[in-house]
């Protein structure tokens, strides 16, 4: 049960930080997050409808294509994080002094929910899955294909947002790297 308490509180954190620091700030830091920002930017949609949409697809995705354990872990990540981003929404976004203290808490809050998250051995869901999918099928390593993916999003961030933001979303996945090798060291590693 702690373990799923835990989760919880990491799915929080994360929509905190994307509804908070990413989104007023208009970085997009690749991934489910970041495929979202840029599609509810684009068609004024929620944000929370949007992750919501891809983690369905994804789930029923896996649930074909992939393991059922894969399906499971990322099972209450699929509707967990949406609503937590729906839920704080509604928070007032208020000025927190300067964008670059903002843009490295981003990251070093991106890096550790992620890292946990991986820790507890649970997924996020979403474009993970899409990861996890074409690894099984096409025999890329994850890192290149996470890679490939964040680098499709951020080079749209760049076109909707221009080079600065870009250039602060390249930092946050950066920092964020850092902080989930911290966490997971040589003991556990999502990537093989």
């Amino acid at each position: 049960m702690k373990k799923y308490l835990l989760l919880l509180f990491y799915l929080l954190l994360a929509a905190l930080n994307l509804n908070l620091i990413l989104k007023p700030l208009n970085l997009v830091t690749g991934g489910t997050q970041g495929l979202a920002l840029i599609i509810s930017y684009i068609t004024n949609l929620r944000t929370s409808l949007i992750v919501l949409i891809i983690n369905v697809i994804a789930i029923v995705i896996s649930y074909f294509f992939l393991t059922k354990d894969q399906t499971k872990s990322a099972l209450i990540s699929t509707f967990a994080y949406p609503l937590f981003i729906k839920v704080t929404s509604y928070i007032p976004i208020y000025d927190f002094g300067s964008k670059y203290i903002l843009i490295i808490l981003a990251g070093i809050i991106f890096g550790f929910t992620c890292g946990m998250i991986y820790k507890l051995g649970f997924s996020s869901g979403g474009l993970t899955i899409i990861t996890l999918l074409v690894n099984k099928y096409l025999h890329l390593k994850i890192s290149v294909i996470n890679f490939i993916i964040n680098f499709i999003i951020i080079i749209i961030g760049y076109l909707l947002f221009g080079v600065n933001k870009a250039l602060s979303s390249l930092l946050i996945i950066i920092i964020g790297s850092i902080v989930i090798n911290l966490i997971l060291g040589k003991r556990k590693r999502l990537i093989k």
